[in-house]
C-alpha cells in the first residue's frame, strides 16, 4: 500500500548538513507534523552517507543514504549521478511504497520527474529558494524549467511573485501551483520580556548572497553592539572584523529551537540580502516581535511593508547604518512594527494554518 512521503532532499544537502547548520530540529519538526496530520509515513532520500544517525529523535522516519560504494574522490557531480541512477533499482522497494515526492528545493526536482516517469510516484515541486523571476534564465535553463513545471503535479512556492512569473511564462494552471510563505511556530517564536542585551541582530549563511559585506560595514558605522549567528564561505570575514570591534559577538551554530532567545534579546534584526527566497531568519525575528531593516529586494519586499512592519532599505552602508541607529533609538517605533510584523506572520506564516492549507492542496492529486 502506497502511504509514505518521499522528501527529496537538494543535491549534496543531508542531514548531517542540516544538523550543522543547526536546521535538523526545525525541517524535521515540520515534516513530522506533517506526515502525521496527513497520515503518511516520512522517507526522506538524503545525499548524506550513514544519515540514520540523526533520527534518533524521529523514529517513525526512514532515511536513505548515498551508497558507500560510491567514491568520494570523484567529483559530487558524478556521485550525484551514480547515485540518482543506482538508486532507482537498490532503493524500488521503498519508492513503490510513495504515495507523493516533495522537493525540499527546486533543484531536486530533476530526480523527482525521473521517478515520476519510472514508478508513477506524483510530484510535487517544493521551492524555497527560486531566483528565475527576477535573473535572465538561458534558453536551456527554460526549456528545462518549462518540462520539470508542465509535467510535475504540483507546484509549492513561497514566493507570490514566483507564482505569478511560473504561471505566466510556463503557461501552467493557476490551481496547480499554491503561494504559502515558510511556515513558523508561533507559540515557541514569540515576543518575551527580555533584556535587550544587542543592539542588531543577523542570522543566516555567511555567503556573498547574503551581503556579508555590506552587513559588517553597517554594523562598524553603526557603533552598535551587534551578534552574527551563522556560518559559512565568507566566516573569515566575520572574524576578523569581530577581533577588530569588540562590540561584534559571533556564534557559529545556535539550534533553531533556541533562537527566540537570542531574538528576544536584540533590538532590532537586519538582512541586506542581494535576493532571497522567503527567509525564515525574518519571518522568526517578526514573528518574535522585533523590527527588521532589510534591503528591498525580490523576497524580503513580499513581507516587509516599509514602514509598517518593518523598514525596507536601499543605498550605501552609511544610509543603512543611519537607519538602524535611529530605529535602535527609538523605542515607540520598534515597538509599533515590532507589533505589526508580529501580526503579519500570524496571518501569513501561521504553522497551523499553512499545514492545513498545504494538506488541502495535496488532495488535488485525487482528481
Amino acid at each position: 500500500m502506497k502511504k509514505s512521503l518521499l522528501l527529496l532532499m537538494t543535491p549534496n544537502m543531508s542531514l548531517e548538513k542540516w544538523e550543522k547548520l543547526g536546521q535538523l530540529s526545525r525541517e524535521m519538526w515540520y515534516y513530522k507534523e506533517l506526515c502525521e496530520r496527513a497520515d503518511l509515513d516520512l522517507i526522506i532520500y538524503s545525499y548524506g552517507r550513514n544519515d540514520d544517525k540523526f533520527l534518533r529523535n524521529f523514529p517513525n522516519a526512514t532515511v536513505l543514504s548515498m551508497h558507500s560504494w560510491i567514491p568520494k574522490r570523484i567529483p559530487f557531480k558524478i556521485q550525484n549521478l551514480i547515485y540518482n541512477i543506482s538508486s532507482i533499482f537498490i532503493y524500488r522497494n521503498y519508492f513503490k511504497k510513495v504515495k507523493l515526492s516533495k522537493t525540499n528545493q527546486f533543484s531536486a526536482a530533476k530526480f523527482g520527474l525521473f521517478l515520476k516517469i519510472v514508478y508513477s510516484i506524483p510530484l510535487v515541486i517544493r521551492m524555497g529558494f527560486y531566483h528565475s523571476h527576477f535573473k535572465k534564465l538561458s534558453f536551456k535553463k527554460r526549456i528545462e524549467e518549462k518540462i520539470l513545471f508542465r509535467m510535475c503535479n504540483l507546484v509549492l512556492t513561497t514566493s507570490f511573485e514566483a507564482a505569478k512569473f511560473i504561471i505566466k511564462n510556463y503557461g501552467i494552471s493557476e490551481n496547480k501551483i499554491l503561494s504559502l510563505c515558510n511556515s513558523i511556530d508561533l507559540n515557541i517564536f514569540k515576543p518575551k520580556d527580555a533584556i535587550k542585551e544587542y543592539d542588531v541582530l543577523f542570522v543566516g549563511r555567511l555567503e556573498k548572497v547574503k551581503n556579508i559585506k555590506l552587513l559588517l560595514s553597517v554594523i562598524n558605522k553603526s557603533k552598535l553592539k551587534a551578534l552574527i549567528i551563522g556560518k559559512g564561505s565568507l566566516s573569515t570575514l566575520v572574524k576578523d572584523a569581530m577581533a577588530q570591534n569588540h562590540l561584534i559577538t559571533w556564534k557559529e551554530r545556535v539550534d533553531n529551537i533556541e533562537l527566540p532567545d537570542y531574538y528576544n534579546r536584540s533590538k532590532c534584526f537586519i538582512i541586506v540580502s542581494n535576493y532571497e527566497g522567503n527567509p525564515k531568519a525574518l519571518l522568526e525575528a517578526m514573528a518574535c516581535g522585533i523590527p527588521s531593516v532589510a534591503t528591498n529586494v525580490p523576497g524580503i519586499r513580499e513581507c516587509v511593508n516599509n514602514d509598517k512592519n518593518g523598514l525596507l532599505v536601499n543605498g550605501d552602508s552609511s544610509s543603512v547604518s543611519d537607519v538602524v541607529v535611529s530605529i535602535c533609538k527609538n523605542e515607540y517605533k520598534a515597538k509599533e512594527l515590532g507589533l505589526n510584523a508580529r501580526k503579519w506572520v500570524e496571518e501569513h506564516s501561521d504553522f497551523n494554518k499553512n499545514l492545513v492549507k498545504e494538506i488541502n492542496f495535496y488532495s488535488l492529486l485525487k482528481n
